[in-house]
């Protein structure tokens, strides 16, 4: 396939309206126009969830082709701004590359197709409606969107992450129980700080609630894995576009893991003499202790 080397026309219209046809650079208060790393990380949601809808569109479906052509548009418009930002990193004192403007048209971009992908979807299996039963002992993979420290946390401080994979009830993989992009909220429970040289900062954190149409859904969950973020290569779709240059400007650096390990009662604890250190994009894995109930709209 042929990328443009231009946004889309509606992308341009929406840029000239808002004045900010400029280059960003990092410094936000000085180029109010650029995007900013909460923007980024609700493109990158919408994207996933984009994909998510986009593999339940039948071939035969009426309206296949429309939703496919669109697909493809956006695609060219993921490339492009991919690889504004790729030509930026190049050099740090131009920025990210990407304007507010850009993405939130991007954003809005992909919102319609998915809801209208959502609404056209008919009859029982893709249905709003209905409750759908996520067993103890699923695990839900989480993007930390916050850093988190041993070396600065204290207990009682919130803590939030999104749903990274989608998760699908038992029996039933027609449609997520937990959508990719899902708010999972949780708490640090107990920090201890590193102390050299033999014993490492230890996080203890717990995931208590999940929110699933704007309301919060009660979990029991307990940490399992803790890894450096990063792009999934098994999701490819939409997400593969964008998702390794995000991840560079959102995931943190890596490295910062190494020797972090996790205890069986869910702590996360560092190598001899060093601090946890969790960036943000820390991807962090859960397991349900208890089944969970899901209503899908």
């Amino acid at each position: 396939m042929t990328h443009r080397a231009r946004p889309s026309i509606a992308l341009l219209i929406l840029l000239f309206m808002a004045g900010t046809v400029a280059a960003t650079v990092p410094a936000l208060a000085d180029h109010p126009g650029t995007a900013t790393p909460a923007e980024l990380r609700e493109l990158r949601t919408e994207v996933n969830r984009l994909d998510d809808s986009l593999k339940m569109v039948r071939d035969d479906h009426p309206r296949a082709r429309e939703f496919r052509n669109r697909e493809k548009e956006i695609r060219e418009d993921l490339a492009w701004l991919r690889d504004q930002m790729l030509q930026h990193q190049r050099d740090e004192s131009k920025g990210l590359g990407a304007s507010s403007a850009e993405v939130e048209a991007l954003r809005r971009e992909i919102r319609s197709l998915r809801d209208d992908i959502d609404d056209a979807r008919d009859g029982p299996v893709a249905g709003r409606g209905g409750d759908v039963d996520v067993p103890d002992g699923t695990q839900i993979q989480l993007r930390l969107e916050e850093p988190l420290s041993s070396r600065t946390a204290r207990p009682e401080d919130r803590v939030v992450a999104t749903v990274a994979e989608p998760v699908y009830g038992e029996g039933d993989s027609s449609r997520p129980a937990i959508p990719a992009g899902t708010e999972v909220r949780g708490v640090v429970e107990d920090v201890q700080r590193a102390q050299r040289p033999s014993k490492g900062g230890r996080l203890d954190m717990s995931f208590d609630s999940l929110v699933l149409g704007n309301q919060p859904v009660s979990i029991d969950a307990r940490v399992v894995q803790v890894k450096e973020g990063g792009i999934d290569e098994r999701r490819a779709g939409l997400g593969a576009l964008i998702g390794g240059v995000l991840g560079a400007v959102l995931d943190g650096k890596k490295g910062a893991l190494v020797g972090a390990i996790v205890g069986g009662t869910g702590a996360v604890v560092a190598s001899s003499g060093e601090e946890v250190e969790l960036p943000a994009g820390t991807l962090l894995t859960l397991r349900l202790e208890r089944p969970l109930r899901a209503a899908r709209r």
